[in-house]
């Protein structure tokens, strides 16, 4: 589970948020993994509100975009009804990606949230794992809170200034069926890839 960068790290049928306080940085580990899920022979559908050649020029930058298994859905506006409609209509894809999850539900009330969740979470147990990415803050405060409680697997990116270098790491407060890391994970994104540093650190 330390390596979090493949399917293989998250639990089986199951819901995890990927949260970033602002940023793309979320955005390139989805991808990250999107990439290694496909090149061990799963389907991954990737759904934005962005422009699918920018997701693919991105990943061919990184040099990640694999050759098969990889589809982009373009979802624009707002209607989380659509949204809804389409990932639970999917049935033969491993993976789904949706990014940003939280664009589709500004104007939604609490409850109907919840219900929104319920019915990927119920989703989920067909065959699947969902990875929802929110810049937090973006939905209201009770929002963010129970799409917490609700899924399977949260994992936080977490950007500070240390003197005149800007560091990111992981935070995995929750995550279904495994060990929880007690150190934040610093990682970075590097030619050689997206790099997690678990290793300990003494003094």
């Amino acid at each position: 589970m330390a390596s979090l960068h493949g399917m293989e790290d998250f639990p089986e049928r199951s819901v995890i948020l990927i949260e970033e306080e602002t940023g793309l940085a979320k955005s390139i580990y989805a991808q990250y993994i999107a990439a290694e899920t496909a090149t061990a022979g799963k389907t991954v559908f990737y759904v934005t509100n962005r422009d699918s050649e920018d997701i693919r020029n991105q990943m061919n930058r990184l040099r990640i975009l694999p050759e098969t298994g990889f589809h982009i859905g373009e979802m624009h506006g707002t209607d989380p009804d659509a949204l809804l409609d389409l990932l639970t209509s999917l049935s033969k894809e491993d993976l789904v990606i949706v990014d940003p999850f939280s664009f589709y539900f500004l104007e939604t009330p609490l409850a109907g949230f919840r219900d929104a969740i319920s019915r990927l979470v119920t989703a989920a147990k067909t065959g699947r794992i969902f990875l929802l990415l929110i810049d937090r803050g973006f939905l209201p405060e009770r929002h963010e809170v129970l799409l917490r409680a609700m899924a399977d697997g949260v994992i936080q990116i977490t950007t500070v200034a240390e003197g005149d270098k800007i560091k990111r790491y992981l935070n995995i407060p929750k995550m279904q069926g495994a060990r929880l890391p007690e150190k934040m994970l610093p990682f970075t994104v590097t030619d050689e890839g997206f790099l997690i540093d678990t290793r300990e650190r003494h003094g």
